[in-house]
């Protein structure tokens, strides 16, 4: 469980290294129903689940088991399982934060949650944007352009003074 000043803002499942990750998500989707503790559920905005050897998939309230995504990063430590890895980049105060106040998004009425390539798109894009310099976002088709747009949008609206957004 994550607490951020006492509201519960995330939940982990975790599975032995032979126990395959799907499991753990099933599970979480399976907790969420109303015959169970749905009620729990209500101020969450991540919902996990993982192992030692396919490290971590993460969605939010309600997700399909088929869209949990892993979150990819490069590597810099040195880590020995991947849930390692994975529990510290997505769950380090400074980005659990960001993530939550940033990049989180209602689309037709369901929750959705960035993916690795929006969230580091849109940070890139941020950089330019401070030093007014242009750019180009290249996503291939499906990979989440216009949520990509609302977040950089969002921020800039945000941000940036005297915007045009």
């Amino acid at each position: 469980m994550l607490y951020v000043n006492g509201i519960a803002l995330g939940v982990i499942e975790l599975k032995r290294s032979s126990v395959h990750v799907s499991e753990g998500i099933r599970q979480n989707l399976d907790n969420q129903k109303k015959t169970f503790i749905r009620d729990f559920f209500t101020t969450m905005q991540l919902v996990m689940a993982g192992n030692d050897t396919q490290g971590l998939r993460y969605g939010t309230i309600e997700t399909p088991e088929k869209y949990y995504l892993e979150w990819k990063e490069d590597n810099p430590g040195d880590y020995t399982h991947k849930l390692d890895f994975h529990l510290s980049r997505l769950c380090s105060k400074s980005r659990l934060l960001d993530i939550v106040h940033n990049y989180i998004a209602f689309d037709v009425g369901v929750k959705k949650l960035c993916r690795h390539n929006q969230f580091f798109g849109v940070e890139a894009a941020k950089q330019h944007i401070a030093r007014r310099e242009g750019g180009i976002i290249w996503h291939t088709q499906g990979s989440g352009k216009s949520l990509t747009m609302v977040w950089l949008a969002k921020w800039i609206r945000e941000n940036v003074p005297n915007s045009a957004c």
